[in-house]
């Protein structure tokens, strides 16, 4: 009977030692401080916040990139780039100082760039004048930034969820306001920095360019400001590419180089009415490029000199298949005193050639359209 009762004892003692540990635990547990709660509130808020925003970016049919850059005299111009979520492109980019009108369609990238640009990525001789007057077919490692590849909206939302995983590593969340009164929580430290707004429907106010990536900071600098292309807009984007495409006319090949060799000279002169005719055969070489899809314009330049007549210059232009050789002649008239004389004249013709890429403005526009259809647009 005394064992049972010890045993018993035994039980109840044990039984009140876990109530009581039991006791101390709840009580050590009675929540956080004030500011701590605070801290932790304003912390899902800006989670809810950059989510919300990148997941709205994410889902975008195509966005407006705007930023400031300084041309080549230094002054500010504000840009635009749109890109749709499929990587068709058009707008501005500063690039070494100069301003760069791009469009890429169809996975082709055409430019319209001043003639310093073109010469300090390579064009010899008069090609950088030439291909300033128009647009040129590039390669996107001309941009040293491919806009297609780094700032459709999901790249853009995925690369900044990435750096946004890491936000602990950027300060505590801060509420800001921007110039208009919007709202928004500022996340990061010194120059790097992602603006998300602080209310719904939540979207990114600015972020960074170098948070991409170190080549897309170097072209727009501080800050790029995302806007939400959507209902007129996205068609507003639509109806300035399919003007766009049919600006492009017959673009240079920036890629491709062509040589050019004249052979065979011939000059024929009309005494009785002073014209010279220079006849010559014009052999052109393609380097680089498609030749398939490629033709080359080509222009010949006579300069003929004529004892005591002076000079007088033609010229003769004509598109062909590279890698041909075509007669080219022009035609080029002296004034003849009226008086019976003999006149030696000489002709010195040169000729330079440019590849231009074939283009097909109708299939493209085509195509826009039923990409923009799909988008909303």
């Amino acid at each position: 009977m005394r064992a049972r009762m010890a045993t018993a004892v035994a039980v109840v003692a044990v039984t009140a030692t876990l109530l009581g540990g039991c006791h101390v635990a709840v009580s050590g547990s009675a929540g956080l401080s004030p500011a701590d709660q605070q801290k932790a509130e304003v912390r899902a808020a800006q989670a809810a916040a950059v989510d919300g925003a990148l997941s709205a970016m994410a889902a975008l049919p195509a966005v407006g990139y705007h930023s400031t850059a300084k041309d080549a005299s230094g002054k500010p111009s504000d840009l635009t780039l749109r890109v749709t979520k499929n990587g068709t492109v058009r707008g501005a980019l500063p690039v070494d100082g100069q301003i760069v009108q791009l469009v890429e369609v169809a996975g082709q990238l055409y430019l319209n760039a001043p003639a310093a640009y073109w010469t300090a990525h390579g064009a010899i001789g008069g090609a950088g004048d030439e291909f300033a007057t128009g647009w040129a077919h590039a390669d996107p490692s001309d941009l040293t930034l491919d806009p297609s590849a780094v700032l459709a909206p999901a790249q853009v939302s995925s690369k900044l969820r990435m750096v946004f995983d890491n936000a602990g590593q950027l300060g505590e969340p801060v509420r800001a306001k921007l110039a208009d009164g919007t709202e928004v929580f500022r996340i990061g430290t010194g120059a790097t920095v992602l603006q998300v707004t602080a209310v719904m429907p939540y979207r990114v106010a600015s972020f960074t360019p170098s948070l991409l990536d170190a080549s897309t900071g170097k072209i727009f600098g501080d800050e790029l400001r995302p806007e939400a292309l959507t209902g007129d807009a996205l068609k507003s984007f639509h109806t300035d590419l399919d003007g766009a495409v049919a600006a492009l006319g017959h673009p240079f090949d920036s890629v491709a180089q062509v040589t050019v060799t004249l052979s065979d000279n011939k000059l024929d002169c009309n005494g009785s009415n002073g014209s010279c005719t220079t006849s010559v055969q014009v052999e052109n070489s393609l380097v680089g490029g498609d030749a398939q899809g490629s033709s080359v314009h080509l222009v010949m330049t006579s300069t003929l000199n004529a004892d005591s007549l002076g000079s007088q210059t033609c010229t003769a232009e004509a598109s062909v298949a590279p890698n041909t050789t075509t007669p080219m002649t022009c035609t080029a008239k002296f004034k003849i005193p009226n008086r019976t004389a003999q006149y030696r004249v000489t002709s010195l013709p040169t000729a330079v050639g440019q590849v231009l890429v074939s283009f097909d403005a109708a299939g493209v526009r085509q195509k826009l359209a039923a990409e923009f259809s799909a988008l909303g647009g």
